[in-house]
């Protein structure tokens, strides 16, 4: 069930057609190679909010540098409640603009494109018919401040642009899956608000050269419900490359991920996996068709904005058309995820299925140096442009499973990841009374943090684990995630620790590796031996264990721990390296819970 959303009054001022402002005099300057600045931005949205009663500016948390995050919203009929457009059977489209601010194309080109909606340029107001489009200006604002003629000296313009990282110097990109930015957490209130049927973001890229001004990353479609899945693959993204092949000068292609770093594309590309910390990886795991365009730094940045305009454009379209469908699917799949038992938490890609691509490129070449050796990297020669066919990897497999509990079982100690969970629509109950349940308990077998840190985080990888059925006490006030929630993938995906991006693996759980109580040789031998000569049972086992083993026969540390793990006392180390996070594989029955929802936001 859906948390009652709650929002201040001076959001909700004026649906009223009775706009009073000027028609809206905005200067956009991409055609200058200048994109706009960041308070350009805010005020051209501003302009369009008071003139056009379609149109709502609002704010919806802060960012890290202090500054409010923004929603820009179209709706044609004046109704900005996502619940009654939802009812009215309106599909919506989230775009997120700027999570890398040296990437501007789409922070100019959404403004445009919202300015041709609203002025019903060619016709455009008809999609309000069926669609809502709401945008995020600038995400990442940090970023957008701190502008320099070299941040991202490779790229083709614009002359100023943002920096990467945003006020913590974090990536953006990277913080979807452990939100702990406020950036994250207000898009994620932003997300959650709308539940969008479709979800765009749009980012430049380096590397390959190519023929190609725009090229596209859509979520992998083996992640989304089967018939979800279905359509995307055979219906939703050829359809979206044969319009952007018609309607525009640019055509599209899938992001060049080449087999090897090095290689040539004529090999192949892969379809990239997007994991839960990209933004499309998070989206998705609500159901939502996600996309992210991805322009090429070496086109002029023109070029670069007027393709984002036209893939905007028939983005829109496409879902107005299939409006029905999309919306029919995603419902089913948000009502499935409930029910849904087995979940997939790592992904290998198979080599051995590809599709055919037809691709424009150019030849790539590797030059020689005076000494004979050939240089590492070499150049694309655009005097030797190439169409053909090559390898499309697009096929992933699932390569980590799980069988998801009734419900996970939290100790109150670790609240701050249950508030993590409830930033995620996630409803949260607690225990009405002190509690000994029977639960299945992940043992940490093995973690090995990454030496290189990200986003300032040694990320535990290659996580093994091991399992045990037993029972364990519980407290008054102990959190309980039943998993029947339409959050239930973004639940798994953070509690199960070897999931590659659980919480697990960002160190939220980490005091657990550390030991735990701990027996002294010095005051503890004495009291082994006594139980030792009491235990003939014991004893036969000590010396049946020796005489197999050789080194425990010449290692009294070695047996002073045999023994150690056989005495009662060995009951302390039920609690090393345990994680924390219970899983109630069935309803226990006489489990009394009490509700810890609190409304959080909302807009009418």
């Amino acid at each position: 069930m859906k948390k009652a959303l709650y929002i201040i009054a001076a959001i909700t001022i004026s649906l009223s057609a009775c706009k009073v402002a000027e028609e809206p005099d905005i200067i956009l300057r991409y055609e200058e190679n200048l994109s706009l600045e960041y308070d350009e931005v805010i005020d051209a949205y501003r302009q369009l909010a008071d003139y056009y009663p379609e149109a709502r500016l609002v704010e919806m948390g802060k960012t890290d540098i202090g500054k409010p995050l923004h929603l820009f919203m179209i709706s044609g009929d004046h109704d900005f409640n996502p619940a009654s457009l939802r009812e009215k059977g309106k599909c919506i489209i989230l775009i997120n603009n700027g999570i890398h601010p040296g990437e501007p194309e789409g922070i100019d080109a959404s403004i445009q494109f919202s300015w041709d909606i609203l002025r019903d340029i060619d016709g455009m107001h008809e999609l309000l018919d069926r669609v809502v489009i709401g945008i995020i200006p600038v995400y990442n604002i940090g970023g957008a401040l701190d502008r320099s003629k070299y941040y991202r000296t490779n790229q083709d313009g614009p002359v100023y642009v943002g920096r990467r990282r945003n006020a913590r110097n974090l990536d953006l990109n990277r913080d979807f899956a452990k939100q702990e930015t406020k950036n994250a957490r207000s898009f994620v209130r932003t997300f959650h608000f709308l539940n969008p049927d479709v979800f765009l973001d749009t980012h430049t890229t380096n590397g390959s050269d190519h023929q190609f001004t725009i090229t596209l990353i859509a979520t992998l479609y083996s992640k989304l419900d089967t018939a979800m899945g279905k359509f995307f693959k055979e219906e939703m993204l050829p359809g979206l490359y044969s319009r952007m092949e018609e309607n525009s000068d640019y055509g599209m292609i899938p992001y060049v991920q080449m087999k090897n770093y090095y290689g040539d594309i004529k090999n192949g590309i892969m379809a990239y996996n997007d994991a839960p910390y990209y933004s499309t990886g998070y989206t998705s795991m609500y159901n939502c068709y996600s996309f992210m365009t991805e322009n090429l730094v070496y086109k002029h940045f023109p070029d670069r904005v007027r393709s984002v305009i036209d893939f905007l454009k028939q983005l829109s379209y496409y879902t107005y058309d299939n409006s029905d469908t999309i919306r029919k699917l995603k419902d089913i799949a948000d009502e499935e995820v409930k029910e849904q038992d087995i979940y997939h938490l790592d992904w290998k890609i198979d080599m051995s299925y590809s599709e055919k691509l037809l691709f424009r490129g150019y030849e790539h070449v590797r030059p020689e140096n005076s000494s004979g050796r050939r240089w590492n990297r070499g150049y694309y020669d655009h005097d030797k442009p190439w169409t053909d066919s090559i390898p499309y990897y697009t096929k992933y497999d699932p390569s980590l499973t799980v069988e998801k509990p009734w419900a996970y079982i939290i100790p109150q100690a670790w609240s701050d990841i249950v508030e993590k969970l409830r930033h995620n629509e996630v409803v949260v109950y607690r225990l009405e009374k002190d509690s000994e349940l029977t639960v299945e308990n992940y043992y940490i077998e093995n973690a090995e943090p990454a030496q290189r840190a990200t986003q300032g985080h040694h990320v535990n990888q290659n996580t093994d684990v091991r399992k045990v059925k037993q029972k364990m006490q519980y407290y008054e006030g102990d959190f309980v995630i039943i998993t029947n929630q339409q959050s239930n993938r973004y639940i798994v995906e953070m509690l199960e620790p070897h999931a590659p991006n659980s919480y697990f693996a960002w160190n939220y759980f980490d005091p657990i590796l550390e030991a735990h109580d701990f027996y002294s040789i010095w005051g503890f031998e004495s009291h082994l031996m006594e139980m030792l000569e009491e235990n003939q049972e014991l004893r036969e086992e000590l010396e049946t264990a020796m005489a197999d083993d050789e080194e425990l026969a010449n290692d009294p540390l070695a047996r002073l721990r045999f023994l150690y793990q056989r005495a009662p006392m060995y009951e302390i180390e039920k609690y090393n390296k345990l994680y924390p996070a219970g899983r109630l594989m069935s309803h226990p029955g006489n489990l009394k819970l009490c509700s810890d929802q609190e409304p959080v936001f909302t807009i009418d």
